[in-house]
């Protein structure tokens, strides 16, 4: 979403209108989920993109026509042959989509796209509001440190994932543009110089933590978001963890490993990964039962991290632990 708004803003700079192209719902086999954007000036696609191939092809004709009409529509499309409304797709889904003039003069959206990118930048959870009135499309904002801008709904529908209800003739979407969960990276070795480069175009905000502060650099981590130099023996000491905050944990040494594991339990996290053999696995797990943790406790540790892909080089390593991450965010959005 960052570069979303960083365009829009940059279109209003330059005194330019466009149209927002969003996917509002999504049923069956569909390309894109709901939430999906791409943004569309007078000569076609800026950025983004909502599935490609036909889909995104017509929509990206309304979106012209909806620019130099200055009307924002919404349309269902059917992505099965011989239907009505179909484009002669077979994926067997259906999507309604959403296109959104923009005015380069509405002066509220510019406020809601500024204060989105403040609260990006911040990592501090913020939403992005939407109310659908016939054809009447209206934007707003909500993080903690704004309030609510132009729209208010129920807090309860503020949640880790795109929510949309019905409300008499309105329908509202809110979705979380920024969320303030960290990937916290303990050792900065290969494994992990070759992690932070995947996760940073995958809207991963990445920490590295390690006691030796060589490794705490730019030349190794370009980047990286963060970097903590502390003990790994008392992690307490610098930082705090969050029950939407990640883990991994690839040190030097498995006596390292287990003693973060230790420390590792008695957090809230949310996922905590810690790289190894099935042979170690067996070990920590049975060591960590003779320090009286149950099983379901030690059962929020994932050993050996990552998807099974086989993979065996730093950078293979890497991939299997990004997947696994973006499936255990997807869980967080469906909780």
């Amino acid at each position: 979403m960052r570069a979303v708004f960083e365009a829009i803003l940059n279109m209003m700079a330059k005194k330019e209108d466009c149209v927002l192209v969003t996917v509002a719902q999504s049923f069956g086999s569909a390309p894109r989920e709901a939430g999906a954007r791409m943004l569309v000036g007078k000569e076609g696609r800026l950025l983004g993109t909502i599935g490609g191939g036909m889909i995104e092809h017509r929509s990206e004709e309304l979106a012209i026509e909806a620019l130099f009409a200055k009307k924002t529509s919404l349309k269902k499309f059917t992505l099965a042959p011989n239907d009505v409304e179909d484009l002669g797709m077979i994926c067997g889904g259906r999507v309604e989509v959403l296109f959104q003039f923009l005015n380069h003069q509405d002066e509220c959206f510019n406020q809601i796209c500024e204060a989105a990118l403040t609260q990006i930048n911040a990592h501090k959870d913020a939403w992005l509001i939407t109310k659908l009135t016939g054809d009447v499309v209206e934007s707003g904002f909500y993080s903690e440190a704004t309030g609510f801008l132009r729209l208010e709904v129920p807090v309860a529908q503020l949640q880790n994932k795109r929510m949309d209800w019905k409300e008499g003739a309105s329908r509202y979407y809110t979705e979380p543009v920024s969320q303030s969960g960290k990937v916290y990276i303990f050792g900065g070795g290969h494994v992990a110089q070759a992690l932070v480069p995947v996760l940073a175009p995958l809207d991963f905000y990445t920490v590295v933590y390690d006691d030796r502060p060589v490794f705490l650099t730019k030349e190794f981590f370009p980047e990286a978001n963060e970097f903590v130099l502390g003990s790994f023996d008392d992690i307490g000491q610098k930082i705090s963890l969050t029950k939407q905050d990640y883990v991994v944990v690839m040190t030097r040494k498995h006596k390292t490993d287990f003693a973060l594991e230790v420390q590792l339990l008695k957090t809230p996290a949310y996922y905590i990964g810690v790289i190894g053999s099935k042979h170690k696995v067996a070990l920590q797990q049975e060591r960590l039962q003779g320090l009286g943790f149950a099983k379901e406790e030690i059962a929020r540790l994932t050993m050996p991290i990552g998807i099974a892909i086989q993979a065996e080089t730093p950078a293979e390593i890497a991939i299997s632990i990004a997947g696994q991450l973006i499936q255990k965010r997807a869980q967080l959005g469906g909780a």
